[in-house]
């Protein structure tokens, strides 16, 4: 009897290595994270209407799915997917959820960095956030809506006061300054460490944090080379990648070779990014 139950034994343990990876145990690659998200789309139970070859078509969308959906100007749809779900990592949960509870027209001093008392992997201390935070996103090829950031008062900006400071110092002084809200704020970060390289990146409303993973969770190794929040500091939205910002196809998650980026509504692939949003309903 001993050999038949190893021999079982055997065969399970196979079984679970072979398995599908959910996201409470990790992500094993950018393609599965893809997939993962993509299966958790919002409305949940919807996969006769909300089909992945229409991930360009939003006109050929139901009217309930579309208002859990994103058009865009390059004409590709961006998903949902709610903060609540247990598709998401660990890290990018806690990070999306500080975001989201974040106060963008708080004025006073002191309010800048984004809440920390949100359960999860990472103490979300100004620290956390210092390494996180990087460079405005140029959303060339609108990937992402077209924000309206015309009513951001320049008049006033801190470039003399920002130019010759690091990162963690920009932070910190406009953590510090009074008497403008925290979309300002952000714009000015954005403002300031808008030169990357040799590139001249123009201020669309958007600034990118890394995705932070606790590397004991090891929920995806790719996080830090791969995964981008795309955070909408005019309208407290997030956009995420776990591709860096990679079109994908349609029929199997890895990503499209369209030369430039360049998918449109008629090509074979889908846009990069899905809004991570609270819901009303839990989608659990």
């Amino acid at each position: 009897m001993k050999r038949p139950l190893f021999v079982l034994c055997g065969i399970i343990m196979l079984q679970s290595v072979a398995s599908p990876a959910i996201a409470e145990d990790k992500w094993l690659s950018p393609q599965d994270a893809i997939s993962q998200l993509w299966s958790g789309r919002s409305p949940v139970g919807q996969g006769k209407e909300w089909p992945v070859d229409q991930c360009n078509q939003w006109g050929a969308l139901p009217a309930n799915i579309q208002a859990a959906s994103t058009n865009t100007l390059s004409g590709l749809v961006i998903p949902t997917v709610d903060v609540n779900r247990a598709v998401l990592t660990n890290g990018l949960q806690q990070m999306a959820k500080s975001l989201l509870a974040y106060d963008l027209g708080e004025i006073a001093a002191g309010h800048f960095y984004p809440p920390a008392d949100i359960d999860g992997p990472f103490a979300l201390n100004p620290a956390y956030w210092q390494n996180a935070a990087r460079s405005p996103h140029g959303n060339a090829l609108d990937h992402l809506p077209v924000l309206d950031i015309s009513g951001f008062d320049n008049e006033i900006h801190m470039t003399e006061v920002l130019k010759t400071q690091n990162r963690a110092e920009v932070m910190d002084t406009l953590n510090t300054t009074g008497g403008m809200t925290n979309s300002q704020r952000w714009n000015y970060y954005a403002a300031r460490f808008s030169k990357v390289g040799q590139d001249d990146i123009p201020l669309t409303g958007y600034v990118e944090f890394t995705q932070m993973e606790d590397q004991w969770d090891d929920q995806y190794a790719f996080a830090a080379a791969d995964g981008r929040i795309v955070y909408d500091y005019v309208n407290n939205l997030i956009y995420f990648t776990p591709a860096h910002y990679k079109q994908w196809k349609q029929a199997d998650f890895t990503p499209d070779p369209t030369p430039a980026y360049g998918c449109t509504p008629d090509g074979t692939c889908c846009d990069p990014f899905f809004n991570i949003a609270q819901q009303q309903q839990a989608t659990q």
